[in-house]
């Protein structure tokens, strides 16, 4: 087992504690739905295309063709004579070991290529499922947030009334009340329209996919091991990367394929001729030479060019990945550490909305206090839950991009299997 290999399972035993918990979507629904997703179809559908393709290539496109004559023979002779004769030939170009060898390693090439492709659209298809999932979780925690806060401004009023009626408060503090209650109201519904889009939004891409009755969140953990293993298990599964690897193959091979029919193209066949009225029959085999031009030599060259250019863009490519994969991991310590941050700030300013709601009910205090410290604490509570979503989302694509959260690695077998 090699180093990537033993990094790669490192960090897939890491992620396994948490790779399947309740605020994710099922293993095995969401490798359904990504199965059916558009993106994936297409492409498994242009894999289908491709792998009848490379089949033909490799058997070649060199095919039998058949001729035939008729002609009518005079004989300036007395008496003058005509004699009808006639022909019929065989033949086939004939594919050189080198040709078919060039054309099998392109044709394996081409497969290689839209199976990179395929995993790509795969992976793209989840990266995509994870946005809308976690849009949909987010605006699901603050629709839950706000029904929580609208039950604490009912029981605000209430207890604003029972003052009122024992004469501790004047009655103007019912107006304050019943305003909070009505915006704590407007906030809860809007919320729930946001959450019910998201959910149409998500559905619409992944209708299949089963949504699970309890959004509740854990506590965000920074990502296990380090940097330096995260980026080699990322590239040791990129599908991008691969893609590009694999269109550099593709070019190569072209190139190859196109240095190898830079030679004469031989052709041989047989020929039967019926000649001086049937007098005469012919049976012999003839043999042919296409003579290349400056045309295949000007094909290759550019073939060359663009496989040096493939080469190129994928160094590239391998380049950015590892830069973007770093900068994911540390994004995820430090979204990690925000939201910790931001659940001190709120609980904190929690704690000064109790206190104050407190010393309100025993007559200390005024009711503007209570609705200024519960609207401080309303905003540290949105924003330690944004912060928390945004930490889990974090840590799922990492899992997602290191093949630690679901199954995203593609043979070809996989490709056929799947509905």
């Amino acid at each position: 087992m090699n180093a990537v290999h033993t990094v790669t399972l490192a960090l897939a035993l890491a992620f396994s504690a948490s790779a399947h918990a309740d605020y994710l979507p099922d293993s095995e629904a969401t490798e359904a739905a990504l199965w059916a997703s558009p993106m994936v179809s297409q492409a498994r559908g242009e894999f289908a295309a491709q792998s009848l393709k490379s089949q033909g290539l490799q058997h070649g496109h060199a095919e039998w063709a058949v001729s035939a004559d008729v002609a009518q023979r005079r004989i300036q002779t007395t008496p003058r004579e005509s004699q009808a004769e006639w022909g019929v030939a065989l033949s086939r170009p004939l594919r050189l070991p080198a040709v078919a060898a060039a054309d099998r390693t392109l044709a394996s090439a081409l497969t290689a290529h839209a199976e990179a492709n395929l995993g790509e659209a795969l992976h793209e298809s989840g990266r995509q499922l994870l946005t809308l999932w976690f849009d949909w979780l987010s605006e699901a925690s603050q629709t839950q947030m706000w029904q929580a806060q609208l039950k604490l401004a009912e029981q605000q009023l209430e207890g604003v009334n029972a003052r009122i009626r024992l004469g501790e408060a004047p009655r103007a503090e019912r107006v304050n009340a019943e305003a909070a209650l009505a915006q704590v109201r407007l906030q809860q519904q809007q919320a729930g329209l946001r959450m019910q889009q998201a959910q149409s939004r998500l559905l619409a891409q992944f209708p299949a996919l089963p949504l699970p009755p309890d959004q509740a969140l854990p506590r965000p953990v920074p990502p296990a091991g380090s940097a330096d293993a995260y980026v080699d298990a990322v590239l040791e599964h990129n599908h991008e990367l691969a893609r590009a690897r694999r269109q550099a193959d593709v070019r190569q091979a072209e190139a190859r394929q196109l240095a190898k029919r830079r030679n004469a193209d031989p052709s041989v066949g047989v020929f039967y001729k019926n000649e001086v009225g049937g007098d005469e029959h012919v049976l012999g085999l003839n043999v042919g030479l296409t003579l290349p031009g400056a045309a295949r030599r000007y094909n290759q060259q550019a073939a060359e060019q663009l496989s040096s250019t493939a080469q190129d863009a994928a160094m590239r490519l391998e380049q950015r990945l590892r830069q973007e994969a770093r900068a994911d991991f540390e994004a995820a310590v430090t979204q990690a550490a925000n939201w910790q941050q931001a659940e001190r700030v709120a609980q904190a300013l929690e704690e000064s909305a109790r206190l104050a709601a407190r010393a309100y009910s025993l007559g200390e205090g005024s009711l503007d206090q209570v609705l200024l410290t519960r609207r401080l604490a309303l905003d540290g509570r949105v924003q330690a839950q944004q912060a928390q979503v945004a930490a889990l989302a974090a840590d799922a694509r990492l899992k997602l991009d290191a093949h630690a959260l679901w199954p995203l690695d593609v043979h070809a077998d996989d490709a056929h299997a799947h509905p």
